[in-house]
Formats: structure tokens, C-alpha cells, sequence
């Protein structure tokens, strides 16, 4: 009998246990769903791939698989050697237009970035600290102890000031 041997995380292998206590019935779908945080839905399916893998039913599909968006290594020393040569002190986001515009390579600017930032040629902004809490001035504790004016003759609020108490006046 062939046995072959699977390779799973801790994660996987409880999530695993879970789903055999779901299909002997110890447990429902909601209370398998709760126990894994997914939706019954989620694990109706997860169940249905061990029903017809057994355990690799829960290993996910592109599990040493490359990713479908991986740049090929000729086109990335190629790009390399062609923003080393000409684009050197330009930005991501300008780079990867004269990229596209000039040599018809498409890629994408964060892409480009983080290559850039592996090649030493982008420094990556510092993040921003939290800015210093900034609150409302206390009130003050005594009725006109601090008065806004304004010296243009204008009625602005038409006659609607806001006591309309005349808090000093000089006359020449």
C-alpha cells in the first residue's frame, strides 16, 4: 500500500480534528464554524475536500505552487540593469512610467518600489509619528476675561453679536 506522507501546520491539523468530529456528527456545521472562524458555508466546503482527499482535503491548493504574478528573473535583471543605467535617481511611481513608456515593460509601481528598495537605489520615507494630541483651550473662568474682536467696521453678523453687551469702549 503507497502512503503518502503530508506536511501539515498545527493550524491545519486542528482544523483537521475539527472537521472528523463534523462528519462522524459529534458536532454540527455552525458549531464547527464557530470553533474554526469561517462561515458554515466554509466548512461545508473544507468537508466536502476531506470527504474526497482525506486530510490533504484541507491543505490549500497553491500550497507550493509559485504565484501566478511572479516576475520572471531575466525580466527583473533586466529591469534592474535598465533603471541602474538610466533611471537611477527617479521615483517608483516615475520609473515604472519611463519603464512602460520607453521599454514596454509593465510593472507595477509598488513592485517597482520594493525592488528598488532591495537594490538600494529608493529610500523608503520614514513613517510619521503620532502628531501631539491636540485639545480645546479650557474655558475661561470669568465672563469676559478673553474677548474676540474684529476692527472692521462691517456689520458681519448683522446686528446678531453674541451678547450684544459692550465689554469697553474708547470715544475721542
Amino acid at each position: 500500500m503507497n502512503q503518502g506522507l503530508i506536511t501539515m501546520t498545527q493550524k491545519e491539523l486542528s482544523r483537521y480534528e475539527i472537521i472528523k468530529r463534523l462528519i462522524k456528527k459529534e458536532i454540527n456545521g455552525t458549531e464547527a464554524a464557530k470553533q474554526l472562524g469561517l462561515s458554515v458555508r466554509q466548512v461545508k466546503n473544507i468537508k466536502a475536500m476531506v470527504k474526497k482527499y482525506g486530510a490533504k482535503g484541507v491543505i490549500h491548493g497553491s500550497r507550493g505552487k509559485s504565484s501566478n504574478r511572479t516576475i520572471a528573473k531575466e525580466i527583473i535583471e533586466k529591469i534592474k540593469r535598465i533603471v541602474e543605467e538610466k533611471y537611477n535617481d527617479f521615483g517608483p511611481t516615475f520609473a515604472s512610467e519611463k519603464l512602460e513608456e520607453s521599454h514596454q515593460i509593465k510593472i507595477g509601481k509598488e513592485k517597482l518600489r520594493q525592488l528598488m528598495i532591495g537594490w538600494k537605489f529608493w529610500e523608503p520615507k520614514p513613517r510619521k509619528k503620532n502628531k501631539e494630541y491636540r485639545f480645546w483651550r479650557p474655558r475661561k473662568e470669568q465672563y469676559g476675561e478673553m474677548i474676540q474682536f474684529d476692527g472692521c467696521y462691517y456689520p458681519w453678523l448683522e446686528g446678531r453679536d453674541g451678547s450684544n453687551e459692550i465689554m469697553s469702549a474708547v470715544f475721542d
